[in-house]
């Protein structure tokens, strides 16, 4: 019986690390499949040991070795019942601070709307580097795009609200966000400098609707750098996985 628990043990013990061959934490998944094949072993050495030549079983000693093959049966199962605990509390966690995230965003957003009523009604027109940070804001609701009336909805919404109320200046100078290129461009070609040419072949679909409404918002297209952008804006969008788009 000993032996065969064990077998079936150590055959669970293999899967459990099979299965988790890919996992980020393998330091962790080695240690309970060892520790898992070593209880196997010792707990069954000492089986043998306590039937060694043996004709009949005491209580006791039979009492030892229902333990023993108990034990033996349970360090077949306790490494995989331990890697799903830990799971569950890592996706708890994520899930925590994922809602954190989206509570942020949302009072981000808040905030936003709240700013370009109070602006349109006063005829109050964003700063260069606000109208950035708006635009950043905006780029950010396009990972959240779930729901009938998804956060990217909304915000690209306030997006042309902003623009209809004449508070962005699209043609205002902003400097590059870049380290590597920090180069002061109007604010729809800074942009696209920064959010739409480097990935126009696995664009964020967010990224390019927020360059459209900028285009279609008083951007002076006319420029030479702007050329590229023309050029893109006459492309096909084609839909690609998730919430991202390329441009042929």
């Amino acid at each position: 019986m000993q032996l065969l628990v064990a077998l079936a043990s150590v055959f669970n013990i293999i899967r459990f690390r099979l299965d988790n061959l890919l996992l980020e934490r393998a330091a962790e998944v080695d240690r309970l499949t060892l520790a898992g094949l070593a209880v196997a072993a010792v707990s069954t050495a000492a089986v043998l040991v306590l039937c060694w030549r043996v004709t009949a079983l005491t209580p006791p000693r039979a009492g030892l070795a229902l333990v023993l093959i108990g034990l033996t049966a349970l360090c077949g199962i306790v490494p995989g019942m331990i890697e799903s605990r830990v799971r569950a509390v890592e996706q708890a966690t994520r899930k925590a601070e994922q809602q954190q995230r989206d509570d942020a965003f949302a009072r981000e957003l808040i905030q936003w709307t709240a700013d370009v009523d109070r602006r349109a009604a006063a005829a109050q027109p964003l700063e260069p580097a606000q109208a950035w940070a708006f635009l950043d804001c905006i780029a950010t609701a396009g990972y959240r795009d779930e729901g009938a009336n998804p956060p990217s909805s909304q915000a690209l919404e306030l997006l042309r609200r902003a623009l209809a109320a004449g508070l962005i200046d699209v043609n205002a100078v902003v400097p590059g966000h870049h380290l590597n290129e920090p180069v002061a461009r109007p604010l729809f070609l800074q942009f696209y400098a920064e959010r739409i040419a480097p990935l126009r072949y696995a664009l964020a679909r967010q990224d390019w609707e927020i360059m459209r409404l900028l285009a279609a918002g008083g951007a002076d297209l006319a420029l030479p750098d702007a050329a590229p952008l023309v050029a893109d804006l006459a492309k096909t969008v084609v839909p690609g996985p998730s919430r991202f788009v390329s441009l042929k």
